[in-house]
């Protein structure tokens, strides 16, 4: 395959921002597509032309890791806004209080009796019904992967979301007349999940129109692996190996490696199939978004994997293979994810060639201004390549208010400098000009995309995600204010002023419609 043109995408300011963590006046404890909507207006106004998402897929009971969904290609229902759903339309229904984070065994308890009903009336529509004939069509078009979502997802629910490896034999193994007896013996909770899919997908298109209307892309996250108990993994047992496990290897940070849960790919059944799986992933990643992350790019070319606790090594093994293997799973990305283009998390203990081929694709890797220095002085961003996403941090990152209180007075004082600051201005607590210098930085820096987390656009302190933990505080974040009162908040309203300027300064808005 060629290498791609040079991308003609133009420089954009964003923000990153996870969608539960939205809050408005009008959500269900949790934020929503409704909110999104109303969000992308106020990106749009303030200068950010680029929202980045974490995963929209369905979380597993019990533990709400976006990165840990029942489906690769489902959306999220808890993401709906029940009085959005057109069966319900015009009714009333009681907003609970707002909690200050988000609690989502709560949240889809409260949505879930609303979905019911709203499921009820849809089944009581004539079948000749428009709305009918859309679902259908929905059905018809998405078979390819909602048929074992729907099934699966109806079987968890029978079996009290026990893992799929804790069902009977019959269904483990996928045994003909077991399905066939499930589908019948689970037709109206089959037809009950197809619903909430049909009606998440039209929550979806008209986000995309919102967005588009503003100019602002969308950028989704394409997890690494699918999680053990998932539609996917259950639906197709020669494509993964869930007696090995996904994980990072031992490194200055972790003696003996990470292990994620997350089962191996079996490469060479994934290469045997054509990427059949891969390039559905990338199409629904085409359906869905402008851009699309590519979560941990390095193990596409070789996969750390464990057997129990023991690290096993990578596979491939072979550093030629590697790279070929790469290469050629990168280049199915970028051809079937049209007409989304994909980026890649580069973060970690990268080798050079994974570099190499992000660059010769004109894949866009990431920048961090935290890691980016040589000991206690840091780079200066002007530095960075054009095909980088510049950013002050991640989900899995502490905030730039929190991180800047770790720092040294040497390391404060060389990002003063790069900031154009006087050391005698720079305190232990991240001052309103030193967090706009900083970002004014990025926003000058030739990377084609600046994304980062809205917290940091701020200085606000909440956190999304500490990696290697599984504690009650990672995945439930909610931003302080309501969308709504973003424009009347004076704090706020005076740095989306500051912003916008050096965004514009900076070129980032001139060059878009």
């Amino acid at each position: 395959m060629s290498s791609p043109a040079v991308s003609t995408d133009p420089r954009r300011a964003g923000l990153s921002v996870p969608l539960f963590s939205l809050r408005s006046d009008r959500d269900h404890g949790i934020g929503d597509f409704a909110d999104l909507i109303a969000f992308i207006d106020w990106a749009a106004r303030a200068g950010h032309r680029l929202i980045a998402l974490l995963p929209l897929g369905e979380s597993s009971p019990g533990d709400p890791s976006p990165y840990n969904a029942l489906s690769s290609f489902a959306l999220d229902p808890i993401f709906l806004r029940p009085e959005d759903i057109e069966e319900l339309a015009g009714e009333a229904i009681a907003v609970p209080a707002s909690p200050g984070a988000v609690d989502h065994r709560r949240v889809r308890a409260h949505k879930q009796p609303l979905f019911e009903k709203a499921f009820q009336r849809f089944r009581a529509l004539p079948r000749g019904a428009p709305r009918r004939q859309r679902a259908a069509e929905f059905r018809r078009s998405r078979s390819h992967w909602l048929n074992d979502y729907v099934l699966f997802r109806a079987l968890l629910e029978e079996r009290e979301n026990r893992c799929w490896r804790d069902w009977p034999e019959p269904l483990r193994r996928r045994d003909a007349r077991a399905l066939a007896d499930a589908r019948a013996r689970l037709a109206e909770r089959i037809a009950f999940f197809e619903f909430l899919q049909f009606a998440a997908e039209e929550a979806w298109r008209e986000v995309r129109r919102a967005a588009a209307e503003h100019g602002v892309a969308l950028m989704g996250d394409l997890p690494f692996a699918p999680s053990e108990n998932s539609a996917d993994v259950w639906a197709n047992p020669r494509l993964f190996d869930p007696s090995r496990s996904v994980g990072a290897p031992p490194d200055d940070f972790s003696a003996t490696g990470q292990r994620w849960g997350l089962p191996m790919y079996r490469w060479r059944a994934m290469r045997r199939s054509g990427w059949r799986w891969f390039r559905a992933r990338a199409r629904r990643m085409g359906e869905l978004y402008d851009l699309f992350r590519v979560d941990h790019v390095v193990g596409l070319f070789r996969t750390f994997g464990f057997v129990g606790e023991s690290p096993a090594g990578f596979d491939p093994t072979d550093e030629t293979a590697q790279i070929a293997q790469g290469r050629e799973i990168l280049g199915l990305l970028l051809e079937e994810g049209r007409p989304a283009r994909p980026v890649a998390e580069d973060l970690g203990t990268i080798p050079p060639f994974v570099i190499e081929t992000l660059a010769k694709l004109d894949i866009p890797g990431y920048k961090v201004l935290r890691w980016q220095r040589d000991g206690e002085l840091f780079l200066d961003p002007a530095g960075y390549p054009e095909c980088s996403i510049a950013t002050t941090g991640t989900h899995d990152t502490d905030t730039l208010a929190c991180w800047w209180e770790t720092l040294s007075a040497a390391e404060r004082g060389s990002l003063a400098a790069l900031a154009g600051l006087r050391a005698q201005t720079v305190t232990e607590i991240l001052s309103r000009e030193m967090r706009l210098a900083l970002l004014g930085l990025l926003y000058r820096a030739p990377s084609r995309y600046v994304i980062p987390p809205i917290q940091d656009l701020f200085g606000w302190p909440g956190r999304i995600n500490t990696p290697a933990t599984t504690g009650a505080d990672n995945w439930v974040y909610r931003m302080p204010l309501a969308v709504e009162r973003l424009d009347e908040d004076p704090q706020v309203a005076a740095d989306t002023g500051e912003l916008r300027t050096l965004i514009d300064a900076s070129r980032r808005l001139r060059t878009i419609p």
